[in-house]
């Protein structure tokens, strides 16, 4: 509070965040982080005397120290423990095997981008705790990539799957951006400035890797996986990293969040996690590559090879599969097996029958 209390102390250890003349409007929106302390203070200038004066400096931790309930402390919830530690055992299996084990991959993405839609569509209409609407949330995600993985069994469109898979990644990088102080700039307090600009920057990954889509569904694998490391840490440790994709929900969300500035601080943490994410993600994307280059760039059509096969041995007397017996006569057959478990065993020896 000393060195946010003098002019020459607040110039040397505070930053910057907007310049106000006496036209513009005094009132300002900052993002608030649960558990990270920020002061503020205001500097006014006579630009006729040349001189300057501090306000009195206010601070905020956005959570209460002395609450019994949702401190500063407890404001992890266990739900949200146990939602992204899941995914992030995922997420590091996806960065390094993502495009070997193409439907877990696939199943992975499409979780993301329906449980994304779905949390916005939830928390907008219903009126339900966060554990309650993290539950739906996890439901409609797994729901929605058995479908995405089910519509590639079925279909074989591998373009349509990537669609959706460099949306992911594009979402990832176009929220990395406005996650800088780009995102600051005023033109970007406009709503259609801000969605136009999001949207272009999230569709150039699927447009630039259409040619490629083995190279865009390892860069997803990689990138996004390796950022589930850095959600669950947020789930135990502080770290501004997280913010990259909660800024997002909030400006969705929050109806005044477009005039929020997002800045936030970035500490020793941070730069350990960003290092960490970084040599997950180029490590992942060496893997898949150096594994996968001389292998088909995706797998074969499942249902026309299960149609194929079923038909083949249909047609081949001579394959062994032909004269596998039907399932109700296999499962009568296990089922005398079992019968004969508990059937009292004769005595052995030699026996005579009777004749008459």
């Amino acid at each position: 509070m000393r060195r946010m209390s003098e002019v020459q102390s607040i110039q040397a250890h505070g930053s910057k965040m907007m310049t106000l003349t006496s036209q513009d409007r005094t009132d300002l929106y900052f993002s608030s982080l649960p558990g990270q302390g920020v002061i503020y203070n205001v500097i006014v200038r006579d630009p006729k005397w040349n001189t300057s004066a501090a306000y009195v400096p206010v601070h905020t931790y956005a959570c209460s120290l002395s609450a019994l309930v949702n401190n500063c402390y407890t404001f992890r919830r266990l739900s949200t423990k146990i939602f992204f530690s899941n995914l992030a055992c995922l997420g590091l299996f996806i960065c390094f095997l993502g495009h070997r084990f193409w439907k877990t991959g696939l199943f992975f993405n499409g979780f993301i981008f329906t449980a994304f839609f779905f949390f916005i569509v939830i928390t907008k209409t219903l009126a339900i705790s966060y554990d309650a609407t993290l539950g739906l949330t996890a439901t409609a995600g797994i729901i929605g990539a058995l479908l995405l993985v089910g519509s590639w069994w079925l279909f074989g469109l591998v373009i349509p799957c990537m669609l959706i898979v460099g949306a992911v990644l594009g979402a990832l990088v176009s929220s990395s951006l406005f996650f800088t102080p780009v995102g600051d700039y005023r033109i970007f307090q406009d709503d259609a400035v801000f969605w136009v600009t999001f949207t272009c920057v999230a569709l150039v990954i699927p447009v630039v890797f259409v040619c490629c889509p083995r190279v865009l569904n390892i860069l997803t694998c990689a990138v996004v996986g390796s950022y589930t490391i850095v959600l669950v840490t947020a789930c135990y440790i502080y770290t501004s990293l997280s913010y990259i994709g909660i800024d997002l929900l909030r400006r969705i969300l929050n109806e005044d969040f477009n005039r929020t500035y997002t800045s936030v601080p970035f500490q020793p943490n941070d730069i350990i996690l960003l290092a960490v994410w970084t040599m997950l993600a180029l490590g992942g994307i060496t893997v898949q590559l150096r594994r996968e280059r001389h292998e088909a760039p995706f797998p074969p059509h499942p249902y026309r090879l299960w149609k194929r096969e079923r038909e083949r041995r249909v047609t081949n007397v001579l394959d062994p599969s032909h004269h596998v017996p039907p399932l109700r006569e296999r499962i009568l057959n296990q089922l005398s097996q079992i019968k004969d478990l508990f059937q009292k065993e004769q005595a052995a020896g030699e026996r005579t029958p009777l004749l008459l």
